[in-house]
């Protein structure tokens, strides 16, 4: 069972490089893709906080992984699929969204230390990602929803500010007491 398992993944491995460099690679998703995600990562360098570089550096990291392991377990249980990629071979990078949302959340958490405040926000971000932008990239194909909706994103966009919050505000916690 296990040789054909990794028979089938290595025809589907070979099967996305071929779909991304026919249908990606270079075209107008692609670019897309590539220019949104650096936009983002550019007013991140821009607004962040040379003051507190390393401790918001450690928040956007953090983001990174969380966004990244729930993408991870969406993809891998059905719940959604991104049609067009930037890299075929690193599922983090697939997403249309893979370094704006954890600049999103990197930025409320530079500017909204109180949990209520830094709630408030996240739930609004999060209903805007979710219920207006999630259908903008369902439109145009950058995002495929199978057993998902947007207020499931939503959900999980709220979540997911929390948990990084509370990694972040750990991992600060500590290294104070270890300074």
């Amino acid at each position: 069972m296990f040789d054909r398992i990794e028979s089938l993944f290595r025809q589907s491995s070979k099967l996305k490089i071929d779909y991304w460099l026919a249908h990606d690679l270079f075209g107008v998703h692609w670019w897309f893709i590539l220019i949104v995600n650096l936009i983002s990562l550019i007013f991140l360098f821009i607004f962040i906080d040379r003051k507190r570089f390393q401790l918001i550096l450690i928040a956007f990291l953090v983001s990174f992984t969380v966004i990244s392991y729930l993408n991870e377990l969406g993809h891998f249980y059905g719940f959604w699929s991104y049609p067009h990629q930037f890299l075929a071979f690193f599922q983090s990078f697939n997403a249309v969204d893979f370094a704006v949302i954890p600049v999103i959340i990197t930025l409320i958490y530079q500017y909204f230390n109180k949990w209520s405040i830094y709630m408030i926000l996240t739930m609004v971000i999060s209903a805007i990602i979710g219920f207006i932008a999630v259908p903008i990239f369902v439109h145009f194909d950058l995002y495929k929803l199978q057993n998902w909706n947007s207020f499931y994103s939503f959900l999980t966009l709220v979540v997911s500010g929390c948990l990084v919050k509370i990694l972040v505000d750990f991992i600060k916690m500590k290294s104070k007491h270890h300074a």
